[in-house]
C-alpha cells in the first residue's frame, strides 16, 4: 500500500493533537508555516525510510509505531487524552503541561522508537535531538522520562505483534510459492496455478540474475493498530479464482478502466506511482529487508 496516503491521515491526526507544541499566530497575521516537533520527527523518519531497505509493510508499521509513541507521550500532557498502552497513568500535573515539556516528551519518545526501528541510522536521529536542544544520551528531565516510558510500553507491545521485527522481519509461516519462477526475458513460462503468485527471475542493476522471495508472507498475522488483527483481511475479499465468471468480470473491469483512462485519471495514476525519490515503491517495485526489487507481490496480494 502506498505510504503517501497513510502519511496524510497520520498528519491530520497528529498535527491536530500537537497543535499546542507550536505557538499559534494571531488571527490577523499571515505567518509562515512552522514545522512543529512532530513534523520534524516525521521528516527524519521519512529520510531513514528513503535510505533504508525495509519494504512497504514494514515501513507502514514503522511510521505507525513512531507516531503512536509520539501521541502517547503527548497524551501525558493533556487533560483528557489517554495513551494507547498505559492509559492515563503517565498524566502530568496541569502546571507541567507546557509547550516545552510536550515537545521534549515527544522528542524522546520519537527518538527511542526511531532508533529501535532503524538502528543503523541512529546518528541522524541523534543529530536531530541535538538540533532540538536535547541530549539523547542523558534523559534526565521529567518530560524525557515520561516520553521514554510511554514509548517503551509501545515498543514492548509491538515487538510481539507478529511482525518478527527482532528477527529481521523474516517469514514465520514457511510459505513456499506454488508456481515456478517466471523468467522476465522469457515471459511465456508456464504457470501451474494462475490464481497463485509467481516469482520473477530477472537481472538486477548489477547484472546479476536474481529471483527475489515473496515479501512478508506472514504479514497477514500482524496485529493492527486498532487492536484487531485482521481488519483489512475481513474488509477486503480474496481475488476471484482463475477461470471463474467472477474472475472474467474482474479482468473485463480492469481492461475497461484502462482503455477509458482520462487525462485526470492518468495524472492520478502517475501521482500514486511516485518515483525514484519515493519513500517506498508502490508501483515500480517493492523492497524487503535485503533490498529493493521490481514489483512482485506482498502479503496483501498473495492467494
Amino acid at each position: 500500500m502506498p505510504v503517501r496516503g497513510s502519511l496524510r491521515a497520520l498528519a491530520l491526526v497528529l498535527v491536530s493533537a500537537t497543535a499546542l507544541v507550536a505557538p499559534a499566530a494571531p488571527a490577523h497575521a499571515v505567518a509562515p508555516v512552522e514545522r512543529n516537533v512532530v513534523l520534524r520527527w516525521n521528516e527524519a523518519l521519512l529520510s531513514a525510510v528513503r535510505s533504508g531497505t525495509l519494504g512497504p509493510p514494514m515501513v507502514a508499521r514503522a511510521l505507525a509505531v513512531v507516531h503512536t509513541c509520539a501521541y502517547d507521550a503527548w497524551a501525558a500532557y493533556d487533560a483528557v487524552a489517554v495513551g494507547t498502552r498505559l492509559g492515563g497513568s503517565l498524566r502530568r500535573p496541569e502546571a507541567e503541561r507546557t509547550e516545552a515539556n510536550r515537545a521534549e516528551a515527544i522528542s524522546y519518545a520519537a527518538h527511542l522508537a526511531a532508533v529501535d526501528l532503524y538502528p543503523a541510522q541512529r546518528a541522524g536521529f541523534d543529530a536531530l535531538m541535538t538540533e532540538l536542544g536535547y541530549d539523547p544520551a542523558a534523559p534526565t528531565g521529567q518530560p524525557a522520562r515520561t516520553g521514554l516510558a510511554a514509548c517503551q510500553a509501545v515498543l514492548d507491545h509491538r515487538h510481539g505483534d507478529g511482525s518478527n521485527q527482532l528477527g529481521g522481519y523474516a517469514d514465520t509461516t514457511g510459505y513456499a510459492p506454488v508456481n515456478a519462477p517466471m523468467v522476465v526475458a522469457d515471459p511465456l513460462t508456464s504457470v501451474a496455478d494462475p490464481s497463485r503468485w509467481q516469482p520473477l527471475t530477472y537481472r538486477n542493476r548489477a547484472g546479476a540474475l536474481v529471483t527475489p522471495p515473496f515479501l512478508a508472507p506472514h504479514w497477514g498475522g500482524v496485529a493492527s493498530f486498532t487492536g484487531r488483527a485482521r481488519d483489512l483481511a475481513d474488509a477486503v475479499p480474496a481475488p476471484a479464482a482463475y477461470g471463474t465468471h467472477a474472475y472474467r468480470a474482474q479482468v473485463a473491469e480492469i481492461v475497461s478502466l484502462t482503455a477509458g483512462l482520462t487525462d485526470r485519471r492518468k495524472a492520478i495514476a502517475e501521482y500514486w506511482a511516485d518515483g525514484p525519490s519515493s519513500e517506498t515503491l508502490p508501483a515500480t517495485g517493492a523492497c524487503s529487508p535485503s533490498g529493493c526489487r521490481p514489483a512482485t507481490a506482498t502479503a496483501s496480494t498473495r492467494t
